[in-house]
């Protein structure tokens, strides 16, 4: 893909650099390496992201206000520079098949993608052949398990802005509604990251929306969606899945 000089903390969404409400008292996230992990972008010279993660060879999860950064999703992300984001490797890019996309865009809990990834046009192989899968967890972890993010947030240090970071913390409460509280650090890029528990190391929702606070007496949270209780979600991820 081609480099793209963009006019960096100009042109991004107010809500992108809304950090008090989505760090969970210090930004604690640090740079990773997931392969299972991607990012989306609305273009190839796109300035900003969300995240997409792998659940099969073909199939792919995010939240649905994510909907039009599903064009392409690229993995094993380099870091960026103060030039903006560097772009993946050919043969680590992927186009988003956008007949298979399928989203509610409702708010926390009621927020979630799913979708299905085209073969790389240079290698004619899946990308959950190549870059690997989790699975889901279907069962409703207790309070305060540890989950795991992993995702392509903004970040103030330039090197990290849209480069995959993993932040780790505690799970607060999984509603009947297929709210997900939490207390893992996040920002606008992260959203559509997989929540991870750290227990079965299988995936119990995606991140939606930001909410904590820097104090770290605050009972406020970030927000996502189960894939456990949200039963629409659920039935989407199995529906693609049953394609494969």
């Amino acid at each position: 893909m081609n480099r793209l000089t963009p006019i960096f903390l100009i042109l991004l969404s107010p809500s992108i650099f809304a950090l008090e409400k989505s760090i969970c008292g210090i930004d604690d996230r640090v740079p990773s390496q997931d392969p299972k992990v991607g990012r989306a972008l609305y273009s190839e010279t796109a300035d900003n992201a969300c995240t997409v993660t792998m659940i099969s060879n073909n199939c792919a999860i995010s939240v649905g206000h994510c909907n039009e950064y599903f064009k392409l999703v690229e993995f094993n992300t380099p870091a960026s520079d103060k030039e903006g984001l560097n772009y993946s490797a050919k043969e680590d890019v992927y186009k988003v098949d956008e007949s298979t996309i399928v989203y509610s865009n409702a708010g926390p809990g009621n927020d979630w993608a799913v979708m299905k990834l085209l073969p790389n046009i240079h290698t004619e192989y899946a990308a959950g052949q190549v870059q690997g899968f989790y699975e889901l967890d279907y069962t409703v972890p207790e309070s305060k398990a540890l989950i795991s993010i992993t995702g392509h947030g903004y970040d103030v240090e330039v090197e990290r802005s849209f480069a995959q970071q993993n932040g780790i913390g505690y799970l607060e409460s999984v509603g009947r509604t297929g709210v997900i509280r939490h207390k893992v650090d996040t920002t606008g890029g992260n959203s559509g990251s997989s929540i991870i528990n750290l227990k079965s190391g299988k995936i119990i929702g995606v991140h939606s929306h930001g909410g904590c606070s820097r104090s770290h007496f605050s009972n406020a949270t970030n927000l996502g969606t189960s894939v456990a209780t949200n039963l629409k979600f659920k039935k989407a991820i199995q529906a693609c899945l049953d394609t494969e």
